[in-house]
């Protein structure tokens, strides 16, 4: 379907839209140079925003609950994963020392 602008009504072009140092698609006006972005674009828009959020590494102490150990997730983790009241799987890798956890989806 072709995208027409909302004041012009003429058909709207595919373009690059540049802001805080990222590129992405936008829909521009050939008439009066308005931009907008379809639902798809917005969306991936955001998910660029909301990664770049998310530091590459935090560091993070373990703590005592009981007898038994925890960890305290970041808040920005939590809201870019959506984790509040979901559990995650968790994976050890003794050969690397790693643990991972894994999103249940």
């Amino acid at each position: 379907m072709i995208r027409k602008c909302f004041e012009c009504r003429v058909p709207m072009n595919l373009t690059k839209s540049h802001f805080r140092g990222l590129s992405f698609d936008a829909m521009q006006c050939p008439k009066c140079k308005e931009k907008v972005f379809t639902e798809e674009q917005a969306t991936r828009v955001a998910e660029i925003f909301k990664a770049q959020r998310l530091k590459n590494e935090y560091r993070r102490d373990i703590i005592t609950i009981g007898n038994s150990c925890g960890l305290t997730l970041p808040k920005d983790v939590v809201e870019a994963f959506d984790l509040k009241g979901k559990s995650v799987r968790v994976s050890p890798n003794m050969s690397k020392k790693r643990i991972e956890l894994i999103v249940n989806e």
